[in-house]
């Protein structure tokens, strides 16, 4: 029947693990949830794969999960994996409880894989990229054994803080575009328009512009080469970070759907 994840990603760590779930698994696609989707067939194994910001669940990875038709597909293997720099947070959990109120099912399996922390606005980038990222990937293997062989765990519900963080986060995540700022090196090369998940960013007279839909996920500061795009006044001389695995090119191919 073949296999499906769908995944959120802006600096490139959800897609690169994604990627190798999808690699492990036979017959797998990829499908960013920046899009809508509709099923035409029933899959073995159905994941999502997201970030956690503000310890829960990204605002589109919400709107994804509750919006999505599963119907035709209530006998799968469900499971999702969060990545995340500081805490997970609630984020499993508000995953088991989106996938059962609205739809019935049951999420199988669901993990945590601590990555390379890269909220600049909060937050300098460690130095520690090779390190991070090697111990990232040594976690994720028994991850996906245990996806493989269709492993079930317990999601267990956190304090109710996260539940309420998270909330907050979302009724004014979509405005805090409003803080971003440009500089004169800006060159007008787009990049930042073609690395935001959803497609909160246009280039007007050769600068950017948004659009109001934010996800704070800061793909336009970590992959802006000339670092012009900054929040307010803090994260000018801080570091960047993306996924090195992951190019701006791949992130803007896959979100778009041009890569399978």
């Amino acid at each position: 029947m073949g296999n499906i994840v769908f995944y959120f990603s802006g600096t490139g760590n959800s897609l690169k693990t994604a990627k190798d779930i999808s690699k492990a698994l036979e017959n797998c696609e990829i499908v960013s949830m920046t899009k809508s989707f509709n099923f035409t067939k029933q899959y073995d194994r159905i994941g999502f794969v997201y970030p956690t910001y503000f310890w829960g669940l990204p605002k589109r990875v919400i709107e994804f999960i509750e919006n999505i038709n599963l119907s035709g597909n209530k006998n799968a293997y469900y499971y999702a994996v969060t990545t995340y720099g500081g805490s997970a947070g609630n984020s499993l959990y508000q995953t088991y409880e989106l996938l059962f109120k609205k739809h019935g099912i049951k999420l199988n399996y669901g993990q945590t894989l601590r990555m390379f922390s890269n909220y600049v606005i909060i937050y300098d980038m460690s130095k520690k990229i090779n390190e991070i990222t090697e111990l990232s990937n040594e976690k994720l293997i028994p991850i996906i054994d245990s996806i493989k062989i269709k492993y079930n765990n317990s999601i267990n519900k956190l304090t109710s803080i996260f539940k309420f963080i998270n909330e907050d986060f979302i009724k004014k995540v979509s405005n805090m575009d409003k803080d971003f700022t440009v500089n004169d090196n800006c060159t007008g090369c787009g990049i930042c328009e073609k690395v935001c998940p959803v497609e909160n960013i246009e280039i007007t007279d050769n600068k950017p512009c948004y659009k109001h839909n934010c996800e704070q996920c800061v793909a336009c500061i970590q992959y802006c080469p000339q670092k012009a795009i900054n929040y307010k006044n803090v994260t000018q001389n801080r570091g960047r970070y993306t996924n090195p695995e992951i190019t701006y090119k791949e992130l803007y191919e896959y979100n778009h759907g041009l890569l399978k």
